[in-house]
C-alpha cells in the first residue's frame, strides 16, 4: 500500500511538474522568439530605411551588415514597378544560401501588407524610377539546428531525471504520515482481532452447550449463528492484515492444475444443491511458484462467490490454462451482470452492491482475493 501510494505521489507530482514546466517552456519560446523577430525587423527596417545600401551610405554601416553572423541569410532584392527583378544580392550571412523564386514572388505580391514570410522578415523601401528595395533577412540558422535540438533534448532529458529523483526521495517524507496511519490502522485490526476471538469462542461454547442441555430456541440459535458470523469475519480481517504486513510466507513449486481440481471439486456438491449448472477445464501439468495456501483460498473466495451470485438453472465454468507462460484462472457464471456503477468497486473492502447484500456476506473475499 505505500509503495502504490509512493508511486501514485511520484507520478501525479512529475505529470503537473512536467504539465507547468512544459507550459513555461512553450511561453517563453514564443516569447523569445516575438522579441527576436521584432528585433531582426527593426534591424531590416534600418537597413532599407537608412540607405545603408545605397552610394550615400557610410562605410561603417556596410561592415555591420557584412560582418553580421547572427542570420543564416541577408539578401537585397531590386524590382521594377510591375514587379520584375532587376538585382539580387547576397549581402551577408553565415553560410551559403539560394532564395526561392516562390518565396521572392509571394513577398512581392504581399508588398507592404506583412512583414513576415516563411523564414524571411523583410522591408521595402520605394526608390526613384519606381523601382523598389526589399531587404530580406533568413531568420533560420541551419547550421547549427541539428545540434541545437539534440542538445534541447538532453537538457529536458537530465533536467526531467533530477526532477523524478527529487520527486522520489520527496516522497518518502510526503507518504510518511499515511503510512503511519496505515500501520496503526493494520495494527487496530490484528489487535482487535485477536482480542475478540477469545470472547466470541466462549459465546459460541456456551450457547452449544444451552442448547444441549435446554429445548431448542431461537434465541439461542441466533447467537449461535451470529457468533459463528462474527468468527468468519475476524478470520478475514487477520487474513487481511497478514497479507497487509507483506509477511514471509514459505514458496514452493506446487501443481496449479492439482489445487484448481481439487477446489473446484470441492464446491462441486454445493452447487449441484443449488441446482446450478457446474463444470470445470483445468489443463494439466501447470506449475507454479507460491504459496499453495493462498492460491487455494484465492480460488476458493472465486468458486464461492460465484456460486452465492448464481440462480438455479444457471451455470458455472471454471478453467485453467497456460499459453505462451501466461496463467489464466477463470470462474464465470451466467445470470444477472454486476451493475456497472458496482464494476470499479468490487474489489474494495466491505463493499457489496446493494442488490446483493445479505446477512452471510461481509464485503471482505474479493478484497483478500486481489490481496493474495
Amino acid at each position: 500500500m505505500e509503495k502504490e501510494l509512493r508511486n501514485k505521489f511520484v507520478l501525479v507530482t512529475m505529470t503537473l511538474m512536467c504539465l507547468v514546466f512544459g507550459i513555461f517552456f512553450i511561453v517563453n519560446h514564443f516569447r523569445q522568439q516575438y522579441w527576436f523577430n521584432l528585433e531582426t525587423y527593426q534591424f531590416v527596417r534600418w537597413i532599407t530605411q537608412s540607405g545603408v545600401l545605397l552610394n550615400d551610405a557610410s562605410d561603417s554601416g556596410k561592415e555591420l551588415i557584412e560582418n553580421n553572423d547572427e542570420y543564416n541569410a541577408i539578401i537585397a532584392v531590386i524590382v521594377s514597378d510591375n514587379g520584375d527583378v532587376l538585382e539580387k544580392d547576397y549581402i551577408a550571412g553565415t553560410g551559403k544560401h539560394t532564395l526561392s523564386d516562390r518565396i521572392l514572388q509571394t513577398v512581392i505580391a504581399k508588398g507592404e501588407t506583412a512583414w513576415k514570410v516563411g523564414s524571411y522578415i523583410y522591408d521595402i523601401r520605394q526608390l526613384p524610377d519606381s523601382e523598389r528595395l526589399i531587404v530580406m533577412v533568413d531568420t533560420r540558422d541551419g547550421s547549427n539546428t541539428p545540434l541545437r535540438i539534440l542538445s534541447s533534448f538532453l537538457l529536458i532529458l537530465a533536467g526531467a531525471a533530477v526532477l523524478l529523483l527529487i520527486t522520489v526521495y520527496l516522497s518518502r517524507f510526503v507518504t510518511k504520515p499515511a503510512k503511519a496511519a496505515m500501520e496503526r490502522e493494520k495494527q487496530f485490526i490484528s489487535d482487535a482481532s485477536h482480542e475478540l476471538k477469545t470472547p466470541l469462542g466462549a459465546i459460541s461454547i456456551n450457547a452449544q452447550a444451552l442448547r444441549a442441555t435446554h429445548a431448542d430456541n431461537k434465541h439461542i440459535r441466533n447467537i449461535i449463528s451470529e457468533s459463528s458470523r462474527m468468527s468468519r469475519l475476524i478470520e478475514r480481517l487477520l487474513t487481511l492484515s497478514r497479507i497487509d504486513e507483506n509477511a514471509d510466507v514459505p514458496k514452493t513449486v506446487f501443481s496449479l492444475s492439482s489445487c484448481a481440481e481439487e477446489m473446484a471439486l470441492t464446491y462441486e456438491s454445493v452447487a449441484y444443491d443449488k441446482k446450478i449448472g457446474y463444470t470445470y477445464d483445468v489443463q494439466d501439468t501447470i506449475s507454479f511458484y507460491g504459496n499453495e495456501d493462498d492460491f487455494r483460498q484465492l480460488t476458493a473466495i472465486l468458486i464461492d462467490n460465484a456460486i452465492k451470485h448464481t440462480n438455479a438453472g444457471n451455470q458455472i465454468h471454471i478453467s485453467l490454462t497456460e499459453q505462451s507462460g501466461v496463467i489464466k484462472l477463470i470462474v464465470e457464471n451466467t445470470g444477472s451482470t454486476i451493475p456497472q456503477e458496482d464494476l470499479p468497486h468490487i474489489f474494495e473492502r466491505f463493499y457489496q452492491s446493494s442488490h446483493s447484500r445479505s446477512g452471510n456476506s461481509f464485503g471482505l473475499g474479493l478484497a483478500i482475493a486481489k490481496a493474495v
